[in-house]
C-alpha cells in the first residue's frame, strides 16, 4: 500500500506488500537488517547507490541500519517502526494529551495546535498560549519533552499556561488514547465582500474522510469565493487521502483528470501508475486556491499542491515546502515495518523532483503567537492582503540573526508524521 508513503496498507502513501519477508523464531534485529538491505536492494528507488555490501551485525536496530545505507544525497526519509506504531498511526490513534508545542521568537514555549474533542482542548487551552510550567517546574526547550513524561494513558501532568490575554490557568491534565482530528481548525472569513474557507489540516489519515465532508459542505453552504488550505504542519500520509483532498479542491471540474503519477526504479516500472482527480460533484469551483506551507509540509502535502497546479492557479504562503517528491511502499519483517522510498511523484504536466521544496511566492514566517484565522497572524495576513491587493509576490528577507519560530517535536514520534504529545 502506498504512503507518501504508500499504504502498506500507506507522502504520498502508495502498495503495501504484505509479508514480504516472514520471520518467526529468529527474529532478531541482524536478521531484520539482511531483509531490509535485500528487499531495498529490488525496490529503493536508489537502489544502484546502496552500498555493495554491509555487516547486518553492526547496527544497534532498524532504524540506525535503515540510516546508514540509504542514498543521503536525496533520501531524508526512510524509515523502520513497529507494526503496533503502524496501526496506532493509520487509525489515527495517539496517547497523550493531544497537543502540540514550540518556541516563540523570544524563546517562550507555546501551544501551536490542539486536537478536538480532548481534555486539554475541553479546558480551553489554544494555538498561542504560553506554557510556563509543568509540574511545578519552569518549562524551557531542552526539558519539556522529559517533565510531561510517557506517552501512555494515565500519566497525569499539573501545567500552568498564560492564555491569549496573559491570565494564568492551571491545568492538571490526564494522557488518554486521543483519535486524531485532522481537520484541525476550519471556518469562513470575511473580508468585505469576499467570503474565503479557511481549512487547517494536519494528517492525512483515514479519518479525515468525514471531516473533509464536514468542512466542504460548510464552505458550500457559505457560498465561498476564495480558499485557503493551510498545511504548515502536515508531513504526509496516505495517497489515497491525498487523492480524495484533490477531488474536494478541484474535482467538481477537473474529475478524472489526470493527478499524481507514481514512477519506480527500472525495475519495476510495470507497478507504474497515474491516479485520478476523485469526481466530487459537491467540491468547490474555484480558479485558484491559497496554500500555508513551511518546512514541515511535505509528502502527501506537496502531492496535493504540485497535483492540482495544473488545473488551477496555485500560490503558496508561508516558506518554501520541506521538498519530498517521493513515497514509500511498506514491507512487514517480523515485528516491523520498514518504508523505503520506493516510486517519484509527478503531477500531470510531468513536474516532480523538487527537493527544494515549493516556492512560496508570499513569503511569511509562521506566527505561533496568534491562533489559526487571527488575519493578524503572519502567514494568514499575506493571503488576505494579497486577495485585497495589498500585497504582491516577493522575495522574502530577514535581518541577520533573527530568530525563527520552531515546533519542538517528539524524542521518538509515533512516525515521521505525528508532532504531538
Amino acid at each position: 500500500m502506498k504512503f507518501c508513503c504508500r499504504y502498506i496498507f500507506f507522502v504520498a502513501v502508495a502498495v503495501l506488500f504484505l509479508n514480504a519477508c516472514k520471520i518467526e523464531k529468529d527474529n532478531t534485529d541482524k536478521l531484520i537488517n539482511k531483509e531490509i538491505y535485500t528487499l531495498m536492494k529490488e525496490y529503493y528507488l536508489w537502489y544502484d547507490h546502496l552500498p555493495s555490501s554491509v555487516d547486518y551485525g553492526d547496527y544497534s536496530n532498524p532504524q540506525e541500519f535503515i540510516d546508514a545505507i540509504r542514498y543521503e544525497e536525496y533520501d531524508r526519509w526512510s524509515y523502520v517502526q513497529t507494526i503496533n506504531e503502524f496501526n496506532q498511526f493509520s487509525q489515527g490513534k495517539m496517547y497523550g494529551h493531544g497537543f502540540s508545542f514550540g518556541s516563540d521568537e523570544s524563546g517562550n514555549i507555546r501551544v501551536v495546535y490542539v486536537f478536538r474533542n480532548t481534555q486539554i482542548a475541553n479546558s480551553g487551552v489554544q494555538r498561542g498560549w504560553i506554557i510556563t510550567k509543568v509540574n511545578g517546574t519552569t518549562v524551557n526547550e531542552d526539558n519539556i519533552r522529559g517533565l510531561l513524561g510517557e506517552s501512555k494513558a494515565g500519566v497525569t501532568n499539573i501545567i500552568d499556561f498564560l492564555d491569549e490575554n496573559g491570565t494564568p490557568v492551571n491545568l492538571t491534565l490526564t494522557k488518554e488514547e486521543i483519535q486524531i482530528t485532522p481537520v484541525l481548525h476550519y471556518e469562513v472569513i470575511n473580508q468585505g465582500d469576499i467570503k474565503i474557507g479557511y481549512l487547517v489540516f494536519e494528517e492525512f489519515i483515514r479519518p479525515a474522510y468525514p471531516e473533509f465532508e464536514e468542512a466542504f459542505s460548510y464552505f458550500n453552504t457559505q457560498g465561498i469565493d476564495e480558499l485557503i488550505v493551510d498545511l504548515r504542519y502536515n508531513s504526509g500520509g496516505f495517497v489515497n487521502v491525498a487523492d480524495t483532498l484533490a477531488g474536494w479542491l478541484i474535482g467538481k471540474n477537473f474529475g478524472n483528470q489526470p493527478f499524481n503519477e507514481i514512477k519506480y526504479n527500472n525495475k519495476y516500472t510495470a507497478f507504474n501508475s497515474t491516479s485520478k482527480v476523485p469526481a466530487i460533484s459537491n467540491g468547490v469551483s474555484l480558479n485558484r486556491i491559497f496554500f500555508i506551507g513551511t518546512e514541515y509540509t511535505a509528502s502527501a502535502s506537496e502531492l496535493v499542491i504540485n497535483g492540482i497546479s495544473p488545473y488551477v492557479d496555485v500560490i503558496i504562503a508561508g516558506s518554501n515546502t520541506h521538498g519530498k517528491p517521493v513515497g514509500m511502499d511498506g514491507f512487514i519483517i517480523g515485528d516491523y515495518v520498514a518504508w523505503p522510498v520506493t516510486f517519484g511523484n509527478y503531477n500531470a504536466l510531468g513536474k516532480g523532483e523538487f527537493y527544494d521544496g515549493l516556492p512560496a511566492a508570499l513569503p511569511a514566517e509562521d506566527d505561533i503567537t496568534r491562533n489559526f484565522g487571527n488575519p493578524e497572524e503572519s502567514s494568514l495576513k499575506a493571503i488576505l492582503d494579497y486577495i485585497s491587493g495589498e500585497a504582491t509576490p516577493m522575495k522574502a528577507e530577514r535581518k541577520r540573526g533573527s530568530r525563527l519560530s520552531r515546533l519542538i517535536l517528539p524524542d521518538k514520534p509515533m512516525s515521521p508524521y505525528s508532532k504531538a504529545f
